[in-house]
């Protein structure tokens, strides 16, 4: 199906066919169009859920207070998954069957978000995720499961990259070998295939990973094998009650690596910093969204909302809920219905070139989202953002300061990595 470039000019007939009274937006006597979101909201991955809940939250708001699609309200209803696979199930299937809902936003975690696609695709229900990676997702041939995010072998493409261009740009730079660190779960492992896979396409040997158990109260034995390996470069990728424990037991075990790159992960958490403070400072963090790249005013806005910044997790569940928002608008310039079906249509066809129809741009680091379908080394991928990239930094006096591309780099990466 041929893609549809989004209209920049909605506002002026959507606010006609709705009437404002003392400020306040009257909606006609439609439905409003629902979304259901499922995060974890409650558990160890409750900060995760929070910042996915607040991107939703403010874009909807936004959108509502313009007077909805055409008049017609924009309602999001939550479903906690506690971060279990069984539970965010259960979740999505009230969500369908008793509240409704046009459209699913979700899971965050690949293990989550697996499970809930097979419910979506089974009731015929579109489900976006903002964020999950796991590159088998696109992978199941899956008609109504749509990604904004890059998949693990997006992220491990790019840090590798970054890691080779470092180390022949600067002969200081050690980055001849890495190891990953990592949890035991699908999406850990999918890390791990892919850093070997790119190390080798790199020319960078690929010394093995550290494994460990998702939650687990004490990481000093994997970290002393890890520290072992004696790799140049440590790749990482944690949730963030994970990526707190870790950073903490480097610095128990005095172990400083000269570099340590992030797959952003819970290391963009706002929980992060705070549970860790300066020995942050040094961790390489490749991740979806920076403050002040790009969307400046959204960014303040969110800040002045929520009281924190805007991080990679925030800034995707926000752009897919403007993704879904502009489906809605173009469904009904159609004169179609804002329904499951339509819904999956309008997502096959659309295609956002630079902003949204409210004219805020797009606020990740890419100009264009469309979702599309293509296959690398053996994988498939359906209905994927296949314009997704990532930014790395670093974390500088506790800020994520953009390093790379250089294009965009605010400022030199520290070598190696002080942790103070």
């Amino acid at each position: 199906m041929k893609k549809r470039t989004v209209a920049l000019t909605m506002a002026a007939s959507m606010m006609a066919s709705s009437l404002g009274i003392g400020g306040v937006t009257a909606y006609a006597a439609e439905d409003p169009i629902v979304i259901g979101a499922v995060y974890p909201m409650t558990g160890d991955l409750a900060d995760s859920g929070k910042t996915m809940q607040q991107g939703i939250d403010m874009a909807v708001e936004e959108v509502n207070e313009e007077g909805g699609i055409d008049g017609q309200e924009v309602k999001v209803i939550y479903g906690d998954s506690k971060g279990d696979s069984a539970t965010g199930m259960t979740e999505a299937e009230r969500l369908i069957t008793q509240e409704n809902v046009d459209v699913l936003i979700g899971c965050y975690q690949s293990g989550v978000t697996v499970t809930v696609a097979q419910i979506a695709e089974q009731y015929g229900v579109p489900l976006i995720t903002a964020n999950a990676t796991s590159d088998a997702l696109t992978a199941n041939g899956y008609q109504y499961f749509f990604r904004l995010a890059p998949t693990n072998m997006m992220f491990v493409r790019d840090m590798m990259e970054f890691i080779k261009e470092t180390s022949e740009a600067d002969s200081n730079v050690a980055g001849k070998s890495v190891a990953v660190f990592t949890d035991n779960s699908e999406v850990g492992q999918q890390t791990c295939e892919w850093a070997k896979y790119w190390a080798e396409e790199n020319g960078i040997e690929y010394l093995g990973e550290i494994l460990y158990t998702s939650g687990a109260a004490d990481l000093s034995s994997e970290v002393l094998q890890l520290k072992s390996m004696e790799a140049d470069v440590v790749i990482a990728d944690s949730y963030v009650s994970d990526a707190i424990l870790f950073s903490k037991t480097l610095n128990e075990q005095g172990y400083k690596p000269d570099m340590v790159i992030c797959k952003g992960n819970g290391f963009t958490e706002a929980a992060y910093l705070e549970g860790v403070g300066s020995l942050a400072n040094g961790i390489v963090v490749a991740t979806e969204f920076v403050v002040g790249a790009k969307g400046q005013e959204v960014t303040d806005k969110y800040a002045e909302k929520y009281g924190e910044d805007m991080n990679g997790h925030s800034a995707e569940a926000y752009t897919t809920a403007w993704v879904l928002i502009d489906a809605f608008k173009n469904i009904k310039s159609a004169g179609e219905k804002v329904e499951r079906e339509t819904i999956r249509n309008e997502l096959e066809a659309i295609k956002i070139d630079k902003s949204f129809s409210n004219g805020q741009e797009i606020i990740l680091p890419y100009d264009t989202i469309a979702f599309e379908e293509d296959e690398f080394n053996g994988s498939p991928y359906l209905n994927q953002n296949l314009s997704a990239t990532l930014t790395v930094t670093q974390i500088q006096d506790e800020k994520y300061i953009p390093i790379w591309p250089n294009d965009i780099a605010a400022a030199d990466l520290i070598y190696p990595a002080e942790y103070k």
